[in-house]
């Protein structure tokens, strides 16, 4: 098996309504938030994880391709699984489909203004319709945008390996491995990202034209100065 290109996906993904990405609770204060969304801890700046962002297109695929195994990912290592060839077959070492194809960065936020928002919820009795438990989460308001980045690695026993696109038509090679990223985040775009998607959380717009970066390796230009050679300290 042998690596013969590496490629990179850049776009943007805005928040059409709040996101909540858990956070640590280390710090508990009176009267404060239960339940925190996560933060770069120099910058205080809240980003989407890329470990968030792989689970969830792969999560999210897994279920338009029927491949939804109780709590577990798919880990068929099948050669023509899209899920174990693109994420990787979950837990699964007795395979030659090589390592994963995709690396998906964390996600930082690039919006110059963003708030963040306190959301109460509470349990609300079925008897009485009183409302029990309340809590206090933090989520990250609508109309903030965040740059993802997508590396994504070609492997020469990736020419055999085919995928449909939304009309049906079959590609190969790189091409296939591309139309499954695009459909992963197109499934997770209907689903959103985050906790709470179920009570309208996370709903998100995948911002990417479809361009591709090829990228090149380029010799580093190396400079040898002359100086005095430190060499091991020696003994006193």
């Amino acid at each position: 098996m042998k690596k013969v290109a590496h490629y990179v996906i850049k776009g943007e993904i805005e928040l059409l309504s709040g996101m909540r990405i858990g956070g640590s609770d280390d710090i508990l204060q009176i009267g404060g938030t239960d339940l925190t969304c996560i933060k770069d801890p120099v910058t205080g700046r809240p980003y989407i994880p890329g470990s968030s962002l792989k689970g969830k297109m792969r999560s999210s695929l897994e279920k338009h391709l029927g491949k939804v195994n109780g709590r577990e990912p798919c880990g068929c290592a099948r050669e023509d699984c899209p899920v174990c060839r693109v994420f990787g077959p979950h837990r699964n070492t007795n395979h030659q489909l090589g390592p994963t194809r995709i690396i998906v960065r964390d996600a930082p936020l690039i919006s110059v203004e963003f708030a963040i928002e306190n959301k109460t919820e509470s349990v609300n009795r079925r008897d009485t319709g009183a409302a029990e438990h309340p809590r206090t989460v933090e989520r990250v308001a609508p109309g903030a945008r965040f740059r993802f980045e997508i590396g994504v690695q070609e492997f020469d026993v990736d020419a055999r390996f085919r995928y449909q696109d939304p009309d049906g038509k079959e590609l190969t090679g790189k091409e296939s491995l591309l139309e499954v990223i695009d459909h992963a985040l197109w499934e997770m775009e209907q689903t959103g990202i985050g906790a709470g998607t179920g009570k309208g959380y996370g709903k998100i717009k995948v911002h990417w034209d479809g361009r591709v970066e090829k990228c090149k390796r380029a010799s580093r230009v190396r400079t040898i100065g002359e100086g005095p050679c430190i060499g091991p300290a020696s003994a006193s």
